[in-house]
């Protein structure tokens, strides 16, 4: 499949220097608490020691292992804790270490689907494709046309004024489930009510980034949309990017 890396060594970068921090961290308590422990018994001390160092080596060794897998889209780690560990500890450590360098959480957000979009990529074998949904939002559908789509995208004229004619064609073309979203809640409600064993989504960096977290662990393929004319209206998608999604988890190639 067609690999997009542009954005990806944003949170790459972040997330090795999460596991240094981390590491410094670790040592920084040990040399506090040292001392104190010590003094109780030479056996306690050295099980704290041990339990630090297996603390050190099983996160930072996942942290690592997770960032080996998105450089490389192959999967080293089991498929829970793979997405557990960046969703839980990698984002919101990201983001703290981002704010200090100064750079805009829309930066971390969109590198972090593309790093969640090559775990994805890394476990394909592992991912069932019998219930694949594609999760549009609602921006995407003009925002003057008179037949609205999200109760039901059926109700789609099929005029070509936007693209969610094109996106049912594909829905069609490859038997897939597909529901338009006006926000996290009903997307929420829709991922419950069809529950997927795969999503497709589309979506700005912001709602993506808290759908990934929502859905959790149902696999997720993020598709940032494109905003020409600004956030939330007449909204655009790559189609040569959501098709190879479709295709890469229909039948694991481009």
């Amino acid at each position: 499949m067609k690999k997009y890396k542009s954005k990806k060594a944003v949170f790459i970068f972040l997330s090795v220097l999460s596991i240094a921090v981390l590491i410094l961290l670790s040592f920084l308590l040990w040399y506090l608490i040292q001392p104190r422990v010590a003094t109780f018994s030479k056996y306690v001390a050295l099980g704290v020691k041990l339990v630090l160092v297996v603390f050190i080596l099983g996160v930072s060794g996942g942290l690592f292992l997770i960032v080996l897998s998105a450089i490389t889209e192959k999967d080293f780690l089991l498929p829970y804790g793979k997405k557990q560990i960046t969703i839980k500890v990698l984002f919101p450590i990201n983001l703290f270490l981002a704010k200090i360098f100064g750079w805009s959480k829309e930066m971390v957000r969109e590198s972090f689907v593309e790093v969640n979009n090559s775990l994805f990529l890394a476990q394909g074998k592992r991912i069932k494709n019998d219930r694949v949904l594609v999760l549009l939002p609602q921006c995407l559908q003009k925002f003057d046309c008179a037949h609205k789509v999200t109760a039901d995208i059926d109700n789609c004229n099929r005029c070509g004024g936007c693209l969610i004619n094109d996106i049912i064609e594909l829905k069609e073309k490859y038997n897939l489930s597909l529901a338009v979203a006006t926000g996290g809640t009903l997307a929420r409600k829709v991922v419950v009510e069809k529950r997927p064993t795969v999503i497709i989504a589309v979506a700005c960096d912001r709602d993506l980034t808290s759908g990934i977290q929502d859905v959790f662990p149902i696999p997720v393929y993020g598709v940032l949309n494109q905003r020409p004319n600004g956030p939330c209206v007449n909204t655009r998608v790559d189609m040569r990017k959501l098709e190879s999604a479709i295709k890469f988890i229909l039948n694991g190639v481009d």
